[in-house]
């Protein structure tokens, strides 16, 4: 029979040294974590400010092997997570954002950084090469490759042609299968070209954000807008010859693009462009003393899309987003983001002059000449 072992208790004197020890560590670890935790650090090697305030940065990133660089630093030690990522320990003060990879657009962005804060951004980067699928009005039975009857493709803006095509010498279709999708989207393009027409000569609204963006009104006539497309809580409409994106849902929704930390005027101006400064101030009423936002948060409910001083011959939200819009400009179709911070980033994703444009089940369909083809918005792997 094996013998019991007896603990013994400890003794009153170890107890209350186990205690002392504990109620020490407690004492020391929780200001440090709430002290690390409210954004401060030491920085040992600055003898003139040992401790600094810092801030931090939350980039959304759904475009796969793509690498960011802060202030032409590459970030390294970022944590990845929900196609996203948090660079902390950032000093307060401007810096720039920059993502880009093998193929695509690069996109950057210079934001401020506050102490014990987080500033938010979104990033998208399309393809440097239009990445497109050729809808033809026949197809090989088999295998269903597009059929064209001419080796014209060479014009559609140097794209790359994602499907399988076959060059036919004849046009002949006795032995070709008809494609029912070309009817579909020919009738859907055909619909387009009638509402782009309405968009370069709709009536127009007078409202602040006419006088905000300097947009000629005419006091005799106000009428709706002829265009106007939906997405949650924002609306994308036309204003005279501008977009405007308007967000018309709760407060405490508001997208984080629409607001600024205000610290004064000149401030706005340096940190976010006096295009945001003047948004601001149409949105409170130029009477407002802007001054008694100080050290506080402002939102907008407007923003414009830049349009590059081109005439808007359509427009819609970019598929699976309400950040991003689709904006079919006179020489090309363009992506351009909401977030006017700092400026708003615009990048081509298919050239051509005399395009006809639609979004339909978040597919991109486009019309250039003789040709129909769904437009995509990321390199596609064949």
């Amino acid at each position: 029979m094996s013998p019991q072992v007896e603990v013994q208790p400890l003794s009153r004197g170890k107890r209350r040294l186990v205690f002392l020890v504990s109620f020490l560590i407690f004492i020391v670890t929780v200001p440090v974590s709430v002290f690390y935790a409210t954004g401060y650090r030491f920085d040992f090697g600055d003898k003139l400010q040992s401790i600094k305030r810092v801030g931090g940065l939350y980039v959304r990133n759904e475009v796969a092997d793509t690498v960011m660089f802060v202030n032409d630093e590459p970030v390294e030690d970022m944590r990845v997570f929900q196609s996203a990522a948090y660079v902390q320990n950032l000093t307060s003060g401007q810096h720039t954002i920059r993502v880009q990879g093998d193929g695509v657009e690069t996109w950057v962005k210079e934001l401020p950084v506050y102490p014990h804060l987080v500033t938010e951004v979104s990033s998208f980067n399309t393809p440097i090469v239009p990445q497109i699928r050729l809808i033809t009005p026949w197809g090989r039975p088999g295998d269903s490759a597009a059929v064209v009857f001419d080796t014209a493709t060479s014009s559609l803006a140097g794209a790359r042609i994602t499907n399988s095509v076959l060059l036919s010498a004849t046009t002949a279709t006795s032995s070709l299968v008809a494609n029912a999708e070309y009817t579909y989207v020919r009738t859907l393009l055909a619909s387009s070209s009638l509402s782009e027409k309405k968009v370069s000569t709709g009536s127009k609204i007078v409202t602040a954000i006419e006088r905000n963006f300097n947009v000629a009104t005419s006091a005799a006539k106000v009428d709706l807008s002829t265009t106007t497309k939906v997405s949650r809580d924002i609306t994308l409409s036309e204003h005279g010859s501008e977009v405007v994106a308007h967000y018309a849902g709760a407060v405490q929704n508001v997208p984080y693009y629409y607001c600024v930390f205000f610290e004064g005027e000149q401030q706005v101006v340096l940190q976010y462009g006096a295009h945001v400064l003047a948004s601001l101030k149409s949105h409170l009423g130029t009477a407002t003393d802007l001054e008694t936002y100080a050290g506080e948060r402002i939102c907008r409910d407007d923003i414009r899309i830049d349009r590059l001083g081109q005439k808007v011959q359509s427009f819609d939200f970019y598929p699976g987003s309400t950040d991003l819009v689709l904006m079919h400009l006179e020489d090309g179709i363009y992506v351009v983001e909401i977030d006017d911070r700092g400026w708003q980033n615009t990048q081509m994703l298919y050239k051509g002059e005399k395009l006809t444009m639609v979004v339909d089940g978040g597919r991109i369909f486009v019309k250039d000449g003789e040709h129909i083809f769904e437009l995509y918005t990321e390199i596609i792997e064949v």
